[in-house]
C-alpha cells in the first residue's frame, strides 16, 4: 500500500511540474517562407508556457496584440540531424481554429513555431 501511495505521490508531482507556468522573452526572429529564409530582424514577444497552469501558450506581442493557444498533443522530445535537443507540442489556436507546431530548443531557447511544410517563425532571446 505504501508503493502505491508514493507512486500517485510521484505521478501528481510529475504531472504539476509538466503545467508549471514559466516565461521566456524573445528580442529578435526571422520568418521562413516556403524554405527561403528572410533576414532576421527585431522583434518584442513575450511568452507565457502553461498560463494559470493549463496546458497552452500565450503570446504577449510587443504592439499588444495578444495569441493564445491550447496544447493539443503529448509534449514529445527529440533531436535534430545537427544534435540539438528540442521539445515538441501540437497547439491549437483559440481565436481562429488553426492547428500549429512549437519547436522548443534546450540549450539557447531558441523557440520555432511550424505553420506549415517550409514556413516557420524562429525567436531567439
Amino acid at each position: 500500500m505504501k508503493k502505491l501511495l508514493l507512486l500517485a505521490m510521484l505521478l501528481f508531482g510529475t504531472m504539476t511540474f509538466a503545467q508549471e507556468t514559466f516565461v521566456r522573452k524573445y528580442t529578435s526572429m526571422m520568418v521562413t517562407r516556403n524554405d527561403v529564409e528572410e533576414a532576421v530582424k527585431a522583434a518584442d514577444l513575450t511568452v507565457v508556457f502553461n498560463p494559470n497552469g493549463n496546458r497552452g501558450i500565450k503570446l504577449y506581442y510587443g504592439s499588444g496584440e495578444t495569441a493564445e493557444y491550447l496544447q493539443v498533443s503529448d509534449l514529445t522530445e527529440g533531436t535534430t540531424t545537427g544534435g540539438y535537443k528540442y521539445q515538441l507540442i501540437e497547439l491549437l489556436d483559440k481565436k481562429d481554429g488553426y492547428e500549429i507546431s512549437l519547436q522548443l530548443f534546450d540549450d539557447d531557447g531558441v523557440l520555432r513555431l511550424l505553420f506549415s511544410k517550409g514556413n516557420t517563425i524562429e525567436f531567439y532571446q
